[in-house]
């Protein structure tokens, strides 16, 4: 019981900080167009849309917390089936053809042919995925690569998801994952607004009896690794 209010505490504290910033920004546009009666509509068109834009980023925040919140807890239970990995790496890399097409991004896919399946759930493994993918894309963006691997032995898969962006100081990769891990501590500013999704990431794979860890080297290879347990039956 102990453990589980010290756990909400940390939550709230983390809820309230990482709120305060945006929510000052969203103030500050409705003072601005409160205040400003002769603002040209230009003006005053381009500040709502802001102010839509980050009210937007708050809801999303704050679904995320609740996510954390849900996975963190025993209530929220992840069913484990076997699960078609080829399938769901091609089928995730596809939805990120697009955005890696109109960044002028060059693709490198290694997906074997051979079936592979692991133990895990299809939906989970789809959001870490996509969460990896648009970090690689938006972190990654002065490399111009993205990666996705898939590679297998008798007993594990392992999907490396890589970049050749500016990286992750080694400082940073060893907390990363951590949700007490702010914003304002990183060295590392390129890499803001990820964090709580890593976090969700990692305790969605570690729901999945996985694992996730991440090697990175600064215009050279910037890799988070899933490794799931093999289903051979």
């Amino acid at each position: 019981f102990a453990k589980t209010e010290q756990s909400m505490k940390r939550m709230l504290t983390n809820m309230s900080h990482d709120l305060k910033t945006p929510l000052t920004v969203v103030l500050g546009y409705i003072e601005a167009i409160q205040n400003d009666s002769d603002m040209a509509e230009e003006e005053r068109e381009r500040l709502l849309e802001k102010l839509y834009q980050k009210t937007g980023e708050i809801i999303q925040l704050m679904n995320s917390f609740f996510d954390l919140a849900k996975l963190e807890s025993e209530d929220k239970q992840i069913l484990l089936t076997k699960i078609h990995i080829n399938e769901i790496c091609r089928k995730n890399i596809l939805q990120h053809y697009d955005a890696v097409q109109a960044k002028g991004f060059k693709a490198v896919i290694d997906i074997p042919d051979t079936p592979v399946y692991a133990h895990g759930n299809e939906e989970a493994l789809d959001r870490v995925l996509q969460n990896l993918l648009s970090n690689a894309i938006q972190y990654g963006a002065d490399g111009k690569l993205i990666g996705l691997s898939l590679t297998y032995d008798d007993t594990q898969i392992v999907i490396t998801v890589w970049d050749r962006g500016k990286g992750i100081g080694e400082y940073d990769q060893q907390r990363v994952f951590e949700r007490l891990y702010t914003l304002e501590e990183s060295r590392n500013k390129a890499f803001q607004g990820s964090g709580l999704g890593l976090t969700i990431t990692k305790r969605l794979i570690e729901k999945m009896g996985g694992d996730i860890s991440l090697l990175s080297k600064p215009y050279e290879r910037t890799a988070f690794s899933i490794t799931l347990k093999r289903m051979t039956y």
